[in-house]
């Protein structure tokens, strides 16, 4: 069995002392961005993990994980608050709201979390994941996990692959006979659900105008849904359905159209995504993607080697592993009101 890489091994391999290289991991200023990259790619060369168990005994922290989400008012992110924190067991999630700022994430990604948690959970939003060089992940070799549909190779991510997504809104559409629906997606950097909808949609045969694309800035509440109604009603698309990024989004678009006299399901059905509360408690209830996400933060967990996930137990909700550093979700379709005249509430979220 080979050896154990230490931090010593990396401080050697850069040439600086074992405190530079703690004091970069950790996010701590002090070392130039020349001291810094070498650090970084000494981390990524030798493989080098941050033993988190012992970097808790140091801190007299009992193990806490940092989950940096853009924001509590999106229904989606604070399932996944909630998910994590009831698989972290007794192990405490410390919450951090990055607005959906760049800066804010490069911080993250820069190991700020390092000075208060041994973990961290990171959902981007203001950056593209895609775009990050090894060497602008500060924190390589420790415990960062991406929530995120891409990204760096050498960072571990959990995903709910958005063409799975899309596939089983496409074939439920086509049973409906709805061929031309709409897509209301955001505008986010790290976004590749939007495209992607669009492009599997297509190709399932149906028939979407680029007017019937629409991207909103502000898509955390219902006010995003009816500016995107608004908007196919001021381009005279001909849409028999909406396809929604979230269920904020969907449950604005559902009043939007009942305020126009639309009938929701009968001349327009609407999809959500998320399978939150908002989707379930809506009127009428919403049809929604679930992305599983209890089984996407056990998966995170599983990642850093925290908490219960890490047990090695295998249950119902255990996400599969196709990559070592790749943990994917399965999505699946709850029918509801929104596109079934009549349909039952479902199954409910969490």
């Amino acid at each position: 069995m080979a050896a154990r890489v230490t931090m010593s091994d990396v401080a050697r391999r850069a040439g600086v002392s074992t405190k530079t290289v703690s004091n970069v991991l950790r996010g701590a200023p002090g070392a130039s961005p020349q001291t810094r990259r070498r650090v970084l790619e000494a981390v990524q060369a030798l493989g080098y993990r941050i033993n988190t168990s012992a970097s808790a005994l140091r801190s007299g922290r009992r193990g806490s994980i940092t989950l940096a989400i853009p924001t509590l008012q999106q229904p989606l992110y604070a399932a996944l608050a909630q998910e994590l924190m009831r698989a972290a067991a007794s192990t405490s999630v410390i919450l951090e709201l990055t607005r959906g700022e760049p800066a804010r994430e490069r911080e993250i990604l820069a190991g700020s979390w390092g000075r208060r948690s041994d973990a961290a959970v990171l959902v981007p939003r203001g950056l593209d994941p895609a775009s990050w060089r090894d060497a602008e992940v500060a924190t390589a070799g420790a415990p960062l996990v991406l929530v995120a549909d891409d990204g760096p190779a050498g960072l571990p991510r959990v995903s709910c692959p958005p063409r799975d997504q899309a596939a089983l809104v496409a074939a439920h559409l086509r049973s409906l006979g709805r061929l031309r629906p709409a897509v209301v997606g955001v505008c986010d950097e790290a976004d590749r659900w939007t495209s992607t909808c669009v492009r599997v949609l297509r190709e399932a045969g149906l028939s979407i105008d680029s007017e019937s694309v629409i991207r909103v800035a502000a898509p955390d509440d219902m006010l995003g849904g009816i500016e995107a109604v608004s908007r196919l009603a001021h381009a005279g698309a001909p849409v028999d359905a909406v396809v929604c990024h979230n269920d904020a989004l969907a449950a604005g678009a559902v009043s939007a159209l009942r305020r126009r006299a639309v009938r929701v399901p009968l001349d327009v059905a609407v999809i959500g995504r998320g399978n939150t509360d908002a989707a379930a408690f809506a009127t009428p209830t919403l049809t929604s993607v679930d992305l599983n996400l209890p089984a996407a933060a056990k998966g995170a967990l599983a990642l850093l080697d925290l908490g219960a996930a890490a047990s090695g137990v295998e249950t119902q909700d255990t996400p599969t592993r196709p990559e070592p550093r790749l943990v994917t979700t399965a999505p699946t379709l709850s029918v509801r009101g929104s596109t079934v005249d009549g349909a039952g509430a479902g199954p409910t979220p969490g």
